[in-house]
């Protein structure tokens, strides 16, 4: 395992990873999740770098001494070969240690244990000083500053402090996956979806139908003539079914009552009433427009690709809302950090006033009495405004975590203990797109919208032919003078008739099927360049977000740099006992206001770098293997 590897695993250490089985959670998938020991992902493992490793036995050692990283295959495809990485490890060789850059930027939790730590570094460093008034200074900063940060955890009614909610980013994708209402409400589509199906393919199942009647007429008929009254009650019930073919098969057995008012004459006599009985049997299949499994199939077919749409789409938006998770939790642990960074600053301007205040009366005057008061002042009330954006954070995170033991309307204090990752990564500029192209959703989506345009056409370009169907009719009939009679007569199959006919039908020009035909195949045309435009766009999104993730590692340690010197040169300021004017306070407060900065700027490479790191596997489409996801249909468990 690689140096850096065996540090990403020691940083997770103890972290829960939970694995969710998504699916539609209401009707027809469900949500599963495993605790997981050890690190919060495997997968981020083979992305990191490999310094120093040593070089098989018979092989030279590369140039500096340091073999050249390696892009490694996935499991998936272990049969290629490794090969040099197309983008190996930032220019930068040295990196500071993790906790060296982190006490520079501590959480308030962790402050005043940092300033200690800071204090103690101060007073080894002046203890050959026969003047002590930089370490006296910054003792006082050290404990207003201290003042200063219990705002955070206060209460804005002043009713004493916050409970405080430690959470660490595992825990927050856990809770997300639970309860968000974005990722719940989406579950319910590829269940909606499966119902579609289930409608299409019903358009095939076998139909039961009952048919009767009763017609009771006596019709207006010539004064002193016969009348035409007659009374008929019939019944008739069987099976329909359309058949994958275009096919309408039917049979049916029907019996009915005729009664009739008019006398009899003569010496033959009829029955009366009389009771006629009959079984269809009636096929009618096309030949031309209609005719085929893909044709009358289609709908069933464009649903399923629905159905595998409403998945993808499910999983680019528990993806997108895993992705707002941790950019809300890297920004509650920014507002955090951002907020001790001005306390301190804050201190130091109070400090410096007091200090003008102090030397009125000896080298100071008003005017920088002013001066200072009025630079206290200013950064008060930035720092009043990066309190609230802490709160303002807290409230995006809860919002976006809809768990209801986080309520809104509760005022907590949320502690993020997941600590910055600061380690080098190696990567393979072709395999991350590669794997993009492979994992992306709104590409399969785009791809599967084709396949539903392409059956689309296929329908469309099958409606233009002519209608022309054959039909045939196979009929038993049977006939007496009670209703046993007639059905006894029709079981010996004695009267059977057969008829069979053709039926064609052309629209001159078929204008409105070819103007459908026509659109269905503008509508697939426009699906492929709509997959094309999506794929240059998920390219586009990697390359800018490997490109940031190597920028954000480069920047570390120049700002590193940066802050060390203008804590240098603050100290330095501070150290000289010269007469105060004007020119030298302006020169102290740019200080104070420059270390603030450098160290704003400091907190925000290391932000950018490990929401760098999530949007590079968010662009992948890999974000739910980096969490250990797993999405899965809970019919398939049943």
């Amino acid at each position: 395992m690689s140096t850096q590897g065996r540090c990403k695993r020691q940083a997770r250490d103890g972290k829960r990873v939970w694995a969710a089985a998504l699916a539609a959670l209401l009707l027809g998938c469900q949500h599963e999740s495993t605790n997981v020991d050890g690190s919060i992902s495997a997968y981020r493992d083979r992305m990191l770098v490999q310094h120093q490793e040593a070089a098989p036995p018979g092989q030279a050692e590369p140039a500096g001494g340091a073999q050249r990283p390696v892009a490694r295959p996935v499991p998936e495809q272990a049969q290629l070969p490794a090969r040099a990485s197309l983008m190996t490890q930032p220019a930068t060789t040295s990196q500071p240690a993790p906790e060296d850059i982190l006490s520079l930027v501590p959480d308030p939790a962790e402050a005043p244990q940092a300033f200690e730590r800071r204090l103690e570094k101060q007073r080894q460093e002046q203890a050959n000083r026969q003047d002590q008034h930089v370490v006296r200074n910054f003792e006082r900063v050290v404990e207003q500053a201290n003042e200063y940060l219990k705002m955070v955890n206060a209460r804005q009614n002043g009713g004493g402090n916050r409970p405080q909610v430690r959470l660490s980013l595992a825990e927050c994708v856990q809770r997300a996956i639970e309860n968000n209402y974005t990722i719940r409400i989406e579950a319910h589509n590829p269940a909606i979806s499966q119902t579609q199906v289930v409608e299409a393919e019903a358009a095939f199942d076998v139909e039961f139908f009952l048919d009767t009647s009763w017609a009771d007429l006596d019709p207006a008929v010539i004064p002193h003539s016969v009348t035409g009254q007659t009374d008929t009650r019939s019944i008739q019930g069987g099976f329909r079914k359309l058949m994958p073919t275009g096919m309408q098969a039917s049979v049916a057995l029907g019996e009915s009552r005729q009664w009739s008012g008019v006398p009899q004459q003569g010496p033959v006599k009829t029955w009366n009433p009389l009771w006629p009985s009959n079984l269809t049997v009636t096929l009618s299949q096309p030949l031309l427009r209609g005719f085929g499994l893909d044709v009358n199939r289609a709908q069933i077919t464009i649903n399923k690709i629905g159905y595998d749409i409403s998945v993808a789409t499910f999983e680019q938006r528990v993806r997108d809302t895993l992705l707002t998770v941790e950019q809300a939790y890297w920004e509650v642990a920014h507002a955090r950090r951002r907020a001790t960074i001005y306390a301190e600053s804050t201190a130091q301007n109070l400090i410096t006033y007091e200090n003008m205040k102090e030397r009125l009366d000896h080298d100071a005057t008003q005017v920088e009495v002013s001066n200072s008061e009025s630079q206290w002042k200013s950064s008060y009330v930035l720092y009043l405004e990066y309190v609230k954006m802490i709160r303002d954070a807290e409230d995006q995170l809860k919002n976006v975590l809809n768990d209801p033991a986080l309520k809104l309307s509760e005022d907590l204090e949320i502690v993020p203990t997941e600590t910055f990752f600061v380690a080098p990564m190696v990567l393979d500029q072709f395999a991350e797109v590669r794997t993009a192209l492979d994992r992306r959703s709104e590409i399969l989506q785009a791809k599967q919208r084709i396949d539903q345009t392409r059956v689309s056409t296929l329908v469309a370009k099958n409606a233009i032919l002519p209608r022309l169907d054959l039909s045939f009719q196979y009929e038993v009939q049977g006939l007496g003078n009670t209703g046993d009679n007639s059905f006894d007569n029709l079981t010996t199959n004695r009267f059977v008739s057969y008829t069979l006919g053709a039926s064609f039908s052309y629209n001159f020009g078929e204008r409105a099927a070819r103007a459908a035909h026509r659109r269905a195949r503008l509508q697939e045309s426009q699906a492929v360049v709509a997959l094309n435009q999506i794929t240059d766009g998920v390219v586009q999104e990697v390359n800018n977000d490997i490109r940031t993730l190597m920028v954000r590692y480069m920047q570390i340690p120049p700002a590193l740099e940066s802050v060390q010197a203008a804590e240098r040169n603050l100290r330095a300021l501070q150290a000289r006992t010269q007469r105060i004017d004007p020119a030298y306070l302006n020169t102290e407060l740019s200080a104070v206001q420059q270390l603030a900065s450098s160290r704003a700027t400091l907190l925000g490479v290391l932000v950018g770098y490990n929401t760098g790191i999530v949007e590079l596997e968010k662009a992948k489409g890999t974000l739910l293997d980096y969490n250990n996801i797993v999405v899965s249909d809970a019919q398939a468990k049943r």
